[in-house]
């Protein structure tokens, strides 16, 4: 078995995979890139491909960055992806804006005080 140095490692993650080798269809059909709103690495190639290339539009289609996270979780790896796609530097892509609030809150937490001011 052949060792892989840091840098080599590095490199191969790069391009796509640990293993250097390109991810084949199925696996980029199964990669869910979005855990929140459960959107694969397959469904963001396909509308990149339609056109949308801004991460604003990707996330107004797909929904990537509007769950829990706020895109916290996915929102590097589709930039990753588009510029793969489109060949875009990520240091020039704009970056949605998080929207409050900022961490998840319980519902009841939002109208706990209104609710029990109603019922006295």
């Amino acid at each position: 078995m052949r060792r892989t140095n840091s840098s080599q490692l590095a490199a191969s993650r790069r391009k796509g995979s640990v293993s250097g080798r390109k991810p084949s269809a199925v696996s980029r059909k199964l990669t869910v890139i979005c855990r929140c709103e459960e959107v694969t690495e397959d469904e963001i190639r396909r509308v990149i491909r339609q056109g949308y290339t801004s991460l604003e539009e990707i996330k107004r289609i797909l929904r990537c960055g509007m769950g829990h996270c706020q895109g916290r979780n996915c929102l590097m790896p589709i930039a990753r992806i588009l510029n793969q796609e489109t060949g875009a530097p990520v240091s020039q892509m704009k970056f949605p804006t998080p929207r409050p609030p900022l961490k998840p809150l319980p519902l009841g937490l939002l109208g706990a005080d209104e609710a029990a001011d109603e019922h006295r």
